[in-house]
């Protein structure tokens, strides 16, 4: 029998019917405010399984999807904030700017950072959700396979260590 892997997708726009039935058809769990994860055979990757969730969210929603990594090792982390009206992440933000690098990505309350720091995740969620207001927080470690779209346009980071800021190629 083959390997697993865990998969995160995070979603940002309206919950719809169509986007709960296409999490339902992939066996996800939700995990976190309009998050699910997914075990896939390790044949599975990030991009196609994103390719085939677009058909399913709406024109002007944001989907990024990322093979979770376990280890210290991890290449980036994924960060992930509940958006309370009038709450203020301006004190989390500046602590994750702290922690690496945090990729532009078009998303409000999604963020992949890479960093150097190997602290766990456990207690690096710990000290972050300190500083958010809400202390709905969400953070895991991910692997150099993810991918995200944005307005129908994909992008799947390209695995490059020559390039400082990591490149993105459109799918």
């Amino acid at each position: 029998m083959g390997e697993i892997r865990l998969f995160q997708i995070c979603y940002e726009g309206d919950l719809t019917v169509e986007v709960s039935r296409a999490m339902r058809r992939l066996g996800a769990e939700p995990n976190f405010d309009q998050s699910w994860h997914v075990w896939l055979t390790d044949s599975r990757h990030a991009a196609p399984l994103l390719r085939w969730m677009r058909a399913y969210v709406g024109a002007d929603a944001r989907l990024l999807v990322a093979c979770t990594h376990f280890s210290r090792a991890r290449d980036f982390l994924l960060v992930r904030h509940s958006l309370t009206p009038g709450a203020d992440y301006g004190e989390l933000h500046e602590a994750l700017d702290r922690l690496g690098t945090v990729l532009d990505l078009p998303f409000e309350s999604t963020f992949v950072i890479r960093s150097d720091d190997r602290t766990d995740v456990r207690t690096l969620g710990a000290a972050l959700s300190e500083l958010c207001p809400d202390e709905s927080l969400m953070i895991t470690g991910i692997s150099h396979d993810w991918a995200y779209c944005n307005s129908g346009i994909s992008r799947m980071h390209v695995v490059d260590e020559r390039i400082a800021p990591p490149e993105f190629r459109r799918f």
